[in-house]
């Protein structure tokens, strides 16, 4: 449990609006996040992530924005706070070849990004080693040309160089991609150690869901509105039976199948997560999981397999994103 008293408080947003010329790119979102904690910023493309990122960054001025903004309690809001707020912060950007030069080694593109901040190349160098240690990067490759290392290698140097001036907030934009999918768990570790060894604040602004398996928070955002903000435990809680589900495994399943299914009066929520498997929530699972059951083999579908299980993080970002889809559609 991380430490909510107000001296710990690292960002605070409060009713923050951002248009751009008569259109309103962000709706009234308010968070706070505290020192040490991993947030993570999830939605499709255009949901809002990175408007709130480039306030928070000082990339959107403030003629753009309105509503309470703190970062390290200071306000973007104010142009001479902007360089204040940058020493303050670091930024991995998605694509590595915006922060590192290619023909150069590791250390000597740290080298070059500590000069920007006033480091001088000893203490750059010293910091540069201990970050690569931490995230196991090779020594023998720590002076050869950065081309020549791995994909996941790169990303990490990435890290390294935004953390060379040991930042209060880390901002990491889309951290797992361009890693094969094998790695994006080691990305994902190498964060959560990174955090752990340094106390650093981190956003992750992503659309890999996965990455709330290392999240003290999650925020969720659709057309510029924060629809949920709490931990990953927190929100899947929320679902019917605590989050617990029923899968199945239906012989020649079809959206008939799933229809009758649905029709079940305890039944909350089905999704179809392959060919022939279908998740359903019910209320109160411990009590109807076996009349659940029942219902199903009485209308003759025939149950190839079953099992029960507690949903992911995924499942809660489909099902909440859903449940927005069909209010506003009824509200059309």
């Amino acid at each position: 449990m991380k430490n909510k008293s107000p001296k710990n408080l690292v960002v605070n947003v409060k009713n923050l609006e951002v248009f751009f010329k008569k259109k309103q790119i962000i709706n009234n979102v308010s968070f706070q996040v505290y020192k040490g904690e991993i947030i993570g910023l999830f939605g499709i493309s255009g949901a809002g992530k990175t408007t709130i990122i480039r306030v928070l960054t000082c990339q959107i001025k403030k003629k753009h924005w309105k509503g309470i903004v703190t970062v390290t309690n200071i306000t973007p809001g104010k142009k001479q706070n902007n360089s204040k707020i940058l020493e303050k912060i670091g930024y991995v950007p998605q694509l590595e070849l915006l922060n590192l030069y290619y023909d150069l080694s590791p250390l000597v593109n740290v080298e070059i990004f500590a000069s920007n901040y006033g480091i001088k190349k000893d203490n750059a160098l010293k910091i540069a080693r201990d970050l690569f240690k931490i995230l196991d990067i090779p020594e023998d490759t720590w002076n050869n040309p950065l081309k020549n290392l791995s994909g996941g290698e790169k990303k990490r140097v990435s890290m390294a160089i935004g953390l060379i001036h040991k930042p209060s907030v880390l901002f990491l934009d889309e951290p797992t991609t361009g890693v094969d999918a094998n790695k994006r768990y080691d990305i994902l570790n190498y964060l959560k150690k990174l955090n752990r060894k340094l106390g650093t604040t981190m956003f992750i602004i992503t659309h890999d869901l996965e990455a709330a398996l290392v999240c003290d928070k999650t925020a969720i955002l659709r057309e510029g509105k924060l629809l949920e903000f709490d931990t990953p435990y927190k929100l899947i809680s929320s679902l019917a039976s605590d989050g617990q589900l029923v899968r199945f495994t239906i012989e020649n399943l079809d959206e008939k199948i799933i229809k009758k299914i649905k029709q079940y009066p305890l039944c909350k929520d089905i999704s179809r997560t392959g060919n022939n498997v279908i998740e359903v929530f019910i209320q109160d699972l411990e009590q109807n999981y076996s009349n659940l059951i029942e219902y199903i083999i009485n209308n003759n579908i025939k149950i190839i397999s079953m099992s029960r299980d507690i949903a992911n993080f995924r499942r809660y970002f489909q099902l909440r994103i859903k449940e927005e889809e069909e209010k506003e559609f009824k509200e059309k």
